[in-house]
């Protein structure tokens, strides 16, 4: 007889990854319907199903590659229905899970995916690169391993015929040994986050010395007075750092250069206080860049991040979207979850209004973006096999996109059965607070998006000067959060949404969460209640909604108030320029000092002191210097609280 302990300890979920859910949900009817025959023998499996259909799998070959006559060429029902056939008359043989994918060898790699494999993932292991090993917990035997293109998971214990890559079909065979090799070094250094490969990153010093002159020429001079030929010569040094291999220095140079030209052009993305914070960024990229910790070094420039990777089969869990308009352009960006990976993604897409005023997110609610509404994709689970990804976690769809997607209506109850939802508000507190600065991590445009449990409502208020509605919810635990929209030209119907959402047994909410003054906040992207999923930017205005105003106990906080007012005066700085700064600027960073010390911040006053001094002697390396470090303190003091 043959023995398949592999196809016993497939579990649904793992089954799912392998064809989709909707399979295995029409082959647990079809089982459920009628019992199929079942023929164990020591050469092979067969079933036979009461439509006459035979599906035969041979020993040692993984259920996928079973023959059917059917007549479908890839996974179908009947080879999931085989899984469960035999799952059901043989249970699972794998009583205690203790196990590594380590436990592989080069030549056991060698042998399941060939040698011609076998050495160009040798060729990346020798380049290096990042990866995060997720053990077997429980009665789940899977073993998660996320590499920097793509997550592997190892669905059953001891085999490698069942490893499952969400990457390319093409790219796969690699990444399953780079995954093996990855848990291998976890297992030998005691820690799930490890540096694989060369023991240093390769470091292009010029392209690293050329984006802190970039920075460092704004500083000195100042974004105000840029000229079109500066700004011309800072997009060509920005292309030739983008050429190099550090993406997150290339992409913070590419925002500053960005940031240049929307103030040449008077445009409302513009922001002083952000050309401020990617100034300090690229310095302190560029510093750590050449730290002798490899996996730090390769982190902060991201060296070893590929810079696009084609996905397989997908499915992607929408969690909804947020409208933002810089003068007549309008742009919509729907997040979405990837249950596969835990990971994040973002598809963007402007339009352009006739007139001079940019359209609102109702009116591109019906607009079309790969063949479907952007109120459909905002509210959907699509699966596809056409999305491509970018290091910092945007994708897109291929040009056949619209063939090879398919867009499904978004249960209400789909992310707490999908994907990871923060049911701790403490516990992610303190992930936030523990977390490297922003500075020191990767560029991801989804940082800090995610889905938050709703326990209750507490309480709900409207500040009408300030045109903002905010809640507080609890997770159950004794925790709070707060959630709050703004009211925006773009999103009219926004806060009527909400307030008609939180008040239908809201179970909960998307959005990008901060942390602010010690709270947990929320801007929302969408909420799951009674009504549906509810997309807030993408509602009519109807001004429909009762709102409270209620008795407001606090203030602005006191550190926050001082640590901003710091960063705005060090941003007007740079925006000058530090050879333009005078006497009535070194006496704003001694009021700033002054106030920093009043709320207990000594070590940052000194900082704003050292600017000051600089400044007032004349020494403009030196005041730069002092002056990223001052941003670099404030910056991890704001996120850090």
């Amino acid at each position: 007889m043959t023995c398949r302990p592999d196809l016993a300890a497939l579990t649904d979920d793992a089954l799912a990854l392998v064809a989709n859910r909707g399979l295995v949900k029409r082959a647990a009817r079809m089982f459920a319907e009628e019992t199929p025959e079942l023929l164990v023998t020591s050469e092979r499996i067969l079933v036979r199903y009461g439509d006459g259909v035979e599906t035969s799998l041979p020993a040692g070959i993984p259920f996928s590659e079973a023959s059917c006559t059917c007549g479908a060429s890839s996974v179908c029902r009947h080879r999931v229905g085989l899984v469960l056939v035999y799952r059901a008359n043989h249970g699972s043989s794998f009583d205690h899970i203790d196990w590594t994918p380590g436990e592989f060898d080069d030549e056991a790699l060698e042998a399941f995916l060939g040698g011609a494999v076998l050495a160009r993932a040798n060729r990346t292991r020798l380049q290096g690169y990042q990866a995060t090993v997720h053990r077997a917990r429980g009665t789940d035997p899977v073993v998660r391993v996320e590499l920097p293109h793509c997550t592997v998971r190892f669905l059953v214990p001891h085999e490698l015929s069942h490893a499952h890559s969400s990457a390319s079909a093409h790219t796969t065979a690699e990444a399953i040994a780079l995954a093996v090799w990855a848990v291998r070094a976890a297992d030998e250094s005691g820690t799930d986050h490890v540096h694989v490969g060369r023991s240093s990153v390769v470091r292009d010093a010029d392209r690293s010395a050329l984006a802190r002159a970039l920075a460092r020429t704004i500083l000195v001079d100042g974004l105000s007075t840029t000229t079109a030929v500066q700004h011309a010569t800072a997009v060509r040094d920005t292309r030739t750092i983008e050429a190099g291999s550090a993406i997150w220095l290339a992409d913070a140079c590419i925002e500053l250069t960005d940031q240049i030209e929307a103030y040449s052009m008077r445009h409302a993305g513009h922001s002083r206080t952000r050309v401020a914070m990617i100034i300090a960024e690229i310095h302190a990229r560029v510093e750590l860049g050449e730290s002798v910790d490899s996996s730090l070094a390769g982190t902060v420039l991201g060296t070893e991040t590929p810079g696009e990777t084609p996905l397989r089969r997908s499915r992607l869990i929408s969690l909804g979207a947020r409208v933002t308009a810089t003068g007549d352009s309008t742009t919509a960006d729907i997040y979405f979850a990837e249950p596969d990976s835990d990971a994040v993604f973002l598809m963007s897409h402007d339009w352009s209004s006739e007139s001079d005023e940019a359209l609102s997110g109702y009116a591109i609610s019906t607009r079309r973006i790969a063949g479907s509404t952007v109120a459909a994709l905002a509210s959907s689970t699509v699966l596809t096999e056409s999305a491509v990804r970018r290091a910092n976690h945007r994708i897109r769809l291929g040009r056949k996109g619209i063939g090879r997607t398919s867009i499904l209506p978004l249960g209400v109850d789909a992310w707490e059965k999908s994907i990871d939802v923060v049911d701790d508000y403490a516990e992610m507190h303190r992930r936030f607070i523990e977390r490297p600065p922003s500075f020191a991590r990767a560029r991801l445009t989804t940082d800090g998006v995610g889905v938050m449990r709703i326990d209750s409502v507490i309480s709900t208020d409207y500040a009408p000067a300030e045109q903002i509605w905010t809640m507080r919810v609890g997770d159950g635990r004794g925790n709070l959060a707060q959630v709050s929209v703004v009211h925006r030209a773009q999103a009219p119907g926004a806060i009527d949404a909400m307030v008609r959402a939180m008040s239908a047994r809201p179970r909960a909410v998307s959005g990008r969460l901060t942390v602010r003054a010690g709270a947990l906040w929320m801007t929302p992207f969408a909420v799951a209640c009674d009504l549906g999923v509810i997309v807030p930017d993408l509602e009519e205005g109807l001004g429909s909604a009762t709102m409270t105003r209620a008795v407001t106990t606090g203030g602005v906080d006191a550190i926050d108030s001082a640590l901003e007012g710091a960063l705005s005066v060090l941003a007007d700085i740079a925006h000058r320029g530090l050879r333009n700064a005078a006497e009535p600027t070194i006496s704003a960073l001694r009021r700033c000092a002054a106030g920093v010390v009043m709320v207990g911040m000594d070590s940052t006053a000194r900082a704003l002191e050292c600017v000051a001094d600089a400044i007032s002697f004349g020494e403009l390396e030196t005041s730069a210097d002092a002056w990223v470090h001052a941003v670099i303190r404030i910056v991890t003091a704001i996120e850090s609280r």
